[in-house]
């Protein structure tokens, strides 16, 4: 099973720290995402996950099992600034529909695709 873990409305705020022409807080918002996605990163490997890809405000991971639920909650307790949501399927490309599917169904919430979408909020 795959995972794909991205950050709501990161861009967002980046847009509007270059609009706002404010560069501490772009820089504080780079800070804040870096270090939460690695923490996020950490916590995985240490729970069996495969990193496949990790940067900017996403990863995408494997593991054989993958309880959504857990995965949604450790999410959602990395960081409280920040909200992520998750798409989870059996490929690459499965789990990318979900997270575009949980992404369009709200945000901080998890979506897996198993011929058919589920929403886990």
């Amino acid at each position: 099973m795959y995972a794909y873990i991205d950050g709501d409305d990161i861009g967002l705020r980046i847009e509007n720290s270059f609009m706002e022409n404010d560069e501490l807080r772009l820089k504080y918002v780079n800070e804040l995402v870096k270090e939460t996605v690695e923490r996020i990163s950490l916590e995985l490997k240490s729970s069996d996950y495969e990193i496949i890809f990790g940067g900017a405000d996403g990863i995408i991971c494997k593991k054989e099992k993958i309880n959504i639920e857990e995965l949604l909650q450790f999410i959602r307790g990395a960081n409280k600034e920040l909200t992520f949501s998750i798409g989870v399927g059996k490929s690459l490309r499965d789990a990318f529909l979900a997270l575009r599917y949980a992404k369009s169904s709200g945000k901080d919430i998890a979506a897996m695709y198993n011929e058919e979408f589920t929403l886990f909020k």
